[in-house]
């Protein structure tokens, strides 16, 4: 991603810090205001129409669960986002029913010659911190359509992770970060893990561990509104890895903020530029 931003000119140099995000630009709506504003990844959900239901088609659709009916199909979005814009693509997805049709689909838009630009491909494979119960996707089964449908992505493999505020709440574990790398490391895509920013600086000796493993690595900070992310836990991961190690995927105004603190830092023309302290996302 970083390397395709550089080509295009929308960053300065190799930093995750200056690619900017938007979230579920699923509906139709949320699609036009996503492609009218100055981000760079659109990040948007796939599930299957009807889910569960008698009405069920099979037909992928953008949409977070429980959403199980759009305004959007996956076949859609792509015809406007790659039509549109030349913004990298982030689809996530919470069902397995909607991977392999969806991989279709690009495999479909790949071999037309309009998909070039990169594809991260997201799914939460293994349970994480606080989680009760097992909802992770089928780590085996997502990992081998990837390999068989749509290989050309970079794959974004997390943990399903719960945290409430003012409660005791427990961290990635060292086991955990190594179940995942067993998985990752014969992969011959790059891969980012999605980190739950307010648990990283907890566990960032275990993600510093990670990153070492291999150079197709990176970690992708992550964060629900609620959750109490600082400019202290940000810097303390961004001083302890290289810059393009690391993408912030982080609500405003906490991201404008933390931009804003590590270009004070610097004190050079190496800091992040005017027009990238911002994020519409």
């Amino acid at each position: 991603m970083i390397d395709y931003l550089l080509s295009t000119g929308h960053i300065s140099h190799r930093d995750g810090l200056l690619v900017t995000w938007h979230h579920a630009a699923n509906f139709r709506s949320e699609m036009e205001a996503a492609l009218s504003s100055d981000v760079m990844v659109l990040e948007a959900d796939v599930n299957v129409e009807g889910l569960y239901t008698a009405n069920e088609t099979g037909v992928p659709i953008m949409a977070h669960p429980p959403a199980i009916y759009s305004d959007n199909t996956l076949e859609q979005w792509l015809e406007a986002v790659l039509t549109r814009s030349r913004k990298g693509i982030k689809l996530d997805f919470k069902n397995i029913k909607a991977v392999g049709p969806s991989l279709d689909l690009l495999r479909n838009q790949t071999e037309d010659g309009r998909i070039q630009r990169p594809v991260w491909i997201n799914a939460d494979i293994l349970d994480g911190p606080n989680v009760p119960l097992p909802v992770a996707i089928n780590a085996t089964r997502f990992l081998s359509l990837v390999q068989e449908k749509y290989p050309n992505v970079t794959l974004s493999l997390g943990w399903t992770t719960l945290y409430l505020p003012f409660t005791p709440n427990s961290t990635y574990t060292q086991k955990m970060i190594e179940k995942m790398n067993r998985l990752a490391e014969a992969l011959p895509q790059k891969v980012t893990f999605p980190v739950r920013a307010v648990m990283a600086r907890a566990a960032w000796s275990h993600f510093s561990w990670l990153l070492s493993q291999s150079d197709r690595y990176s970690v992708t900070l992550w964060q629900t509104a609620s959750d109490p992310v600082t400019m202290d836990d940000l810097l303390y991961v961004r001083t302890h890895s290289a810059p393009h190690q690391i993408y912030y995927d982080i609500f405003e105004p906490t991201l404008s903020q933390f931009k804003q603190l590590v270009q004070n830092r610097s004190g050079s023309s190496r800091g992040l530029p005017n027009k990238w302290q911002r994020s519409e996302g």
